[in-house]
């Protein structure tokens, strides 16, 4: 795409079409949704990019009445592509999925997404395309029946990447229970183990790189991350309720193996220290030193020490008393907490440790309503 930095203003185009089948047995749809590279409404509202001309189609096939073990039954499959308007190809997907309710109220549902290799403009933010690799990505998740007085839940997600050998898994277990008609309890740890083999770190002048003046720095990150989402509801009277939420967080990333990709609008990799150049680090001020080519004309550089250790804590507290009908009074609290490291270490005992040692902020909120006329 050509780039002109002496223009003041931007012009293009945007579209959204949908075609679609949405009752019967039988439902399916197709859809195209396209920004011009000159397309920028940041002015009245949020735009993440443009440049892309997205299509999508689904079919499906739904029982609504009892087949078999089903109370309910869809089963889904579908495909969708994207491409910018030099007619690259960035976003391939296939998808398939079935999603139940059995004849005992409980959920069933699986999908599964094939997500081949493919063009990404945005990989180097600004430098030159490369291909982004591909991944094979399937879920299930099942809960008990929702009108128990306990009903539980699990969701276990699981990705592999295509010739990259990197992996994701989640798993986000829940139970919520219902001790008493006006009490209600639930809680949802979500923990997620995220590998990827071309995460962007640093972008380095170098008038020796033939592309654009300028060296691209990846590594390999291996993020995780554990969550766990608690609240209560209590309700006193149709006029007084209780609503309390909690969830402490703790992630890390350990970044290893930086590298440059090969080329242009390929795949491969050359891992500094390994396949190109040295790399050595500096513990004491958290910095790598590479020398991308040893003895030949590209200087050396450096950059700080990307792993990252985060940890917080967050809850809040809503009273709410309808002290005459329509008016309300809302008595909130926030507190939250977090601090960081460059660890980059999954440790749950040390960090969540630490977490009750940062240093608290709280907020308390008075909300009145007053309703008139009555």
């Amino acid at each position: 795409m050509s780039y002109n930095p002496s223009r003041t203003d931007l012009r293009g185009y945007g579209l959204y079409a949908r075609l679609a089948k949405d009752n019967g047995d039988w439902l399916w749809e197709t859809a195209q949704n396209w920004r011009s590279p000159g397309f920028e409404v940041n002015d009245l509202a949020f735009q993440s990019r443009s440049d892309y001309k997205w299509m999508l189609v689904n079919v499906a096939r739904q029982w609504t009445t009892p087949i078999g073990p089903f109370r309910y039954l869809n089963v889904t499959a579908g495909a969708q592509r994207q491409y910018n308007y030099e007619g690259d190809k960035d976003d391939e997907e296939e998808h398939y999925g079935i999603f139940t309710n059995l004849r005992n109220f409980w959920g069933v549902n699986a999908f599964y997404i094939h997500h081949p290799s493919s063009l990404d403009e945005l990989l180097t933010r600004g430098g030159p395309v490369e291909v982004k690799t591909g991944y094979d990505y399937s879920s299930a998740m099942i809960n008990t029946d929702q009108r128990k007085t306990t009903v539980l839940g699990m969701r276990v997600d699981f990705g592999h990447g295509i010739s990259s050998g990197t992996h994701t898994l989640r798993l986000q277990p829940s139970v919520a229970i219902k001790p008493a008609s006006n009490v209600f309890v639930s809680i949802a740890p979500n923990y997620n183990d995220d590998e990827d083999a071309a995460q962007y770190v640093s972008a380095v002048p170098d008038p020796t790189v033939a592309l654009g003046g300028t060296r691209y720095v990846f590594a390999f990150l291996h993020q995780r991350s554990l969550s766990v989402d608690t609240r209560v509801n209590i309700t006193f009277t149709p006029q007084l309720t209780l609503e309390l939420f909690a969830q402490p967080f703790v992630a890390s990333g350990a970044y290893t193996s930086f590298r440059q990709f090969a080329g242009p609008r390929t795949l491969d990799k050359q891992i500094f220290g390994q396949d190109v150049g040295t790399i050595s680090y500096d513990p004491s001020a958290s910095v790598y030193t590479v020398n991308p080519d040893v003895t030949g004309p590209a200087a050396p550089f450096t950059f700080g020490n990307p792993d990252f250790t985060f940890r917080s804590l967050r809850g809040n507290m809503v009273l709410r008393w309808e002290y005459r009908p329509g008016s309300t009074v809302f008595f909130v609290w926030t507190q939250e907490r977090s601090g960081s490291d460059v660890t980059g270490v999954f440790d749950l005992r040390n960090q969540s440790g630490a977490l009750f040692r940062d240093r608290p902020v709280n907020i308390f909120l008075l909300k009145v309503n007053y309703w008139l006329g009555r």
